[in-house]
């Protein structure tokens, strides 16, 4: 069988190649060597289209102008020139754009040849936009973004109808084992499937694909059959491949796959299906891998979906402009939103003047690549015109390194501001009392104790933080701190009389106290609060 019976027009003289937008070569097939008079595996560092050192200095600026014309314009051309060196080797390279679904420039596909007169390329004998095509579609299959399963066997229908093949399938890498698993197939037996599921390194035929990432093509892989009659080496010939040819499916240097075409015909594939099937193989390998980043991307926004939706703070995205582009559900309550207002709004229609200064400075310190590694507190106002404080974490969404938006989380942090306000304000009216305050815990262990209770005992506040509330009482009166004060405090949760206080340096004073515990669910004290008055003199001769 020759090359086009299946529809592979006849490009054996010429190189194949796919290159990067940058100009650097992602695939370029072995014939290289004899153009470049380097190895082969030197030809993907030697050709770079951003740098030109392989061409003649007198002929840079036109191979220059010349890619990117094809990145500009998405037009295909065929120039001419000169390789650099003495001896002025003459080719000519021709180049075309491989598009995604959304007509967007994805890669450059191209074909070098070695310059013979009068031997240009003629596109309506040899026909390489067919093969260009499959490319593109391939990048087609692969922009829509389906479920990787079904975008590798669309793939695998393409392969098999570009290559007139009758069956095939794709293996897929399972990294935890190194074994290859046929995730889409084409329809086989159940025999089939279940001898050939996974390939293992008892594959020998296709030892060489998983070593060195080489094409394998074997005619007539059943044995023969000699003695048999017609009836049974036909049934045998139906239940196998006669042909078939393993494709290893690289990206990055690395197989992430296996390709299986095969036939009941004997075919003897030629070199330049072999080559073709390399340049497939290195598209389909980067495709799959895309694919698979795809399907995982969908994986992540559905586990994800729900955490965003449910979280009780705002989850926000806004470009440089300020331009809102999402709100979750809890930032669209906080602030009073609709759904629909995201797509007007922008961060000046919700932040109070000086909070919108505070913001395009942050907005400003990420353009310059700088990190905030701090929350932004910024006074929002919501569309009914009340106004809260919300903590901001940012974060600088990049394309290609550079920032083209910001998201982040948002944390209403309004009560918590005023419930320290408040808290300021209570400490502060505490300490201006004359009245001795303090707080001990269940155990009678001081929590707290204001300035006028401290001095009211010499001490100083955090002298008796921490300290047995007896403290406070002189030893001739203990018994009666443990007698009447704690019983009372436990029976009734209340106490109020006169002690005999001590203070620090010794000296005796009477005191008049008021105690009240604060119970929880089960009746047990929580805290005790404390109030301290000095007595009058008339007061403490009563006492004494």
């Amino acid at each position: 069988m020759n090359i086009s019976r299946h529809g592979i027009p006849g490009i054996s003289k010429g190189t194949h190649f796919l290159a990067y937008k940058n100009g650097k070569l992602m695939y370029i097939d072995k014939t290289c060597e004899s153009i470049f008079n380097v190895r082969s595996s030197e030809c993907l560092d030697t050709i770079d289209f951003s740098t030109l050192e392989w061409v003649h200095s007198k002929d840079r600026d036109k191979v220059r102008e010349n890619f990117q014309s094809i990145i500009n314009e998405d037009t295909s051309s065929k120039i001419e020139y000169n390789l650099a060196g003495p001896k002025g080797i003459t080719v000519s390279h021709t180049l075309f754009p491989i598009h995604d679904d959304g007509g967007k420039l994805v890669s450059i596909h191209g074909l070098f040849e070695k310059h013979q007169p009068d031997n240009f390329l003629d596109q309506e004998k040899n026909n390489e936009f067919e093969i260009l095509e499959l490319f593109n579609q391939i990048s087609l299959i692969i922009s829509r973004g389906n479920p990787f399963e079904k975008t590798l066997s669309e793939l695998l229908d393409k392969v098999l109808e570009f290559n007139k093949m009758k069956s095939g399938g794709i293996y897929v890498l399972n990294r935890e084992t190194g074994n290859y698993i046929l995730t889409v197939h084409s329809t086989v037996s159940k025999e089939f499937l279940q001898k050939h599921s996974e390939i293992t390194r008892k594959w020998k035929t296709l030892l060489p694909v998983m070593d060195e990432g080489k094409v394998v093509a074997i005619p007539d892989v059943l044995a023969q059959v000699n003695y048999a009659d017609a009836g049974r080496k036909m049934a045998a010939i139906n239940q196998g491949f006669r042909s078939f040819a393993a494709i290893p499916l690289i990206s990055e240097n690395s197989i992430n796959g296996i390709l299986m075409i095969s036939n009941h015909d004997i075919h003897e594939f030629t070199e330049t299906e072999k080559r073709l099937f390399s340049i497939i193989g290195r598209q389909l390998g980067n495709s799959i891998k895309q694919a698979d980043l795809i399907e995982k991307l969908h994986k992540s926004r559905e586990i994800y979906h729900d955490f965003f939706e449910n979280a009780a703070d705002i989850i926000y995205a806004h470009d440089m402009e300020g331009n809102v582009l999402f709100v979750n559900k809890a930032g669209l309550e906080i602030l009073h939103l609709d759904e629909k207002d995201i797509l007007r709004l922008n961060i000046r229609d919700l932040l109070t003047p000086e909070s919108l200064e505070v913001a395009q400075s942050v907005i400003s310190l990420l353009i310059q690549g700088e990190k905030i590694q701090f929350p932004v507190i910024l006074e929002v106002i919501r569309t009914d015109g009340t106004r809260l404080f919300i903590e901001f974490n940012v974060r600088p969404i990049l394309e290609d390194g550079k920032p083209v938006g910001v998201h982040g989380i948002g944390r209403d942090i309004d009560r918590r501001l005023k419930a320290e306000q408040n808290i300021l304000i209570f400490n502060k009216a505490l300490n201006l009392t004359l009245d001795g305050i303090d707080v001990s815990d269940a155990d009678h262990n001081i929590t707290f104790i204001n300035e006028a209770g401290a001095k009211m005992f010499g001490y100083s506040r955090m002298e008796l933080i921490g300290q047995h509330a007896s403290i406070f009482y002189a030893e001739e009166d203990i018994s009666n701190f443990t007698e009447n004060v704690i019983p009372s405090l436990k029976k009734y949760g209340y106490w109020n009389g006169l002690i005999l206080a001590r203070k620090k340096d010794g000296t005796a004073f009477p005191l008049e106290v008021t105690l009240n515990s604060m119970m929880d669910e089960k009746g047990e004290p929580l805290v005790n609060l404390a109030i301290f008055r000095k007595r009058n003199k008339r007061s403490s001769e009563i006492y004494q």
